[in-house]
């Protein structure tokens, strides 16, 4: 009895530590071929969104008959060990949750994200291109980056070279530009492009980067070439305005509206006032001083 006991406690440790040094062997062999095949799994899953479970039981099956095998042309013992540390991995598996496969949808919504980014890295991109090319200009980055829309046909605009009443280039220009509807810093750098000889030469000596609207430039120019606006006549100017004796009725009011308009805050009764002084005397005359039109568009009927 005595020596059956002492057989049954040496049989133990007599395998104890060849079967561990074995299973450590074959379970780190195992976990890595597991480790491979499931990264493959898991790029299937990513690329299939809908995968079914039988792939991955086929791949345990797969795993446990070639371990069962290999330990079967060994030793019963060892087998049976690495078969059991196999198929608990193998049911722990089981009973993990699959993790969702990807949609398509979402695969096409990191799509949409990925092309903003990037649009907002070339925006990034062209905006600091266009800092460093333009660093010089009075303009500041606000108006810089600002583009022209590619469809965009550029108007025939009237020139400007500094000799000339300011504002009516001004008034030009946005009377163009009105028909358009561009933005106000794209209508700053278009203004720029109608000014030569010492209008240009004007802009390009400001300071750089000061002008952020297109307001403050038009303010700018209008102040810097003021001495260049027309005076506007008095009322008392037109007095001098007479109908010569072989000039026509319709030539003199041509000429007497022309220079109406460089009088400033002209009423119409001071206007057929001063009409009926620089007539001939005639058929007008009577009428006008017998009933006074009320506004221009009466008196050019009259006329």
């Amino acid at each position: 009895m005595e020596g059956d006991t002492s057989r049954h406690e040496e049989g133990p440790s007599r395998y104890t530590e060849p079967v561990m040094q074995i299973t450590r062997s074959e379970l780190q062999r195992l976990m890595e071929e597991a480790g491979r095949n499931a990264i493959a799994l898991h790029e299937k899953v990513a690329a299939t969104p809908i995968v079914r479970e039988a792939p991955r039981r086929q791949l345990f099956r797969e795993q446990e008959d070639r371990e069962h095998e290999g330990a079967s042309r060994d030793e019963p013992e060892k087998g049976h060990e690495i078969e059991e540390s196999v198929v608990g991995s193998s049911e722990r598996e089981k009973g993990k949750r699959r993790e969702p496969g990807i949609s398509r949808a979402e695969v096409d919504n990191v799509g949409r994200q990925i092309e903003r980014l990037g649009k907002q890295i070339d925006d990034l991109k062209r905006r600091g291109e266009i800092g460093s090319q333009n660093r010089h200009s009075p303009f500041s980055n606000k108006i810089l980056t600002e583009v022209v829309d590619s469809s965009f046909r550029m108007p025939d605009l009237p020139k400007y070279d500094g000799s000339k009443d300011p504002q009516e280039h001004v008034a030009a220009f946005e009377l163009v530009m009105n028909l358009y509807g561009q933005p106000n810093a794209i209508n700053a750098k278009l203004f720029v492009t109608t000014l030569t000889g010492k209008a240009q030469e004007w802009f390009t000596s400001l300071p750089s980067g000061g002008i952020e609207m297109f307001e403050q430039l038009i303010q700018k120019f209008t102040f810097h070439f003021a001495s260049k606006r027309k005076q506007k006549r008095s009322a008392t100017y037109l007095f001098n305005i007479r109908q010569r004796e072989d000039e026509s009725l319709k030539n003199f009011i041509g000429r007497f509206n022309n220079e109406t308009l460089e009088v400033q805050d002209l009423r119409i009764d001071m206007i057929v006032s001063i009409l009926i002084h620089g007539l001939k005397k005639g058929p007008l005359v009577s009428a006008l001083a017998r009933d006074p039109p009320e506004d221009m568009e009466q008196l050019m009927k009259v006329a």
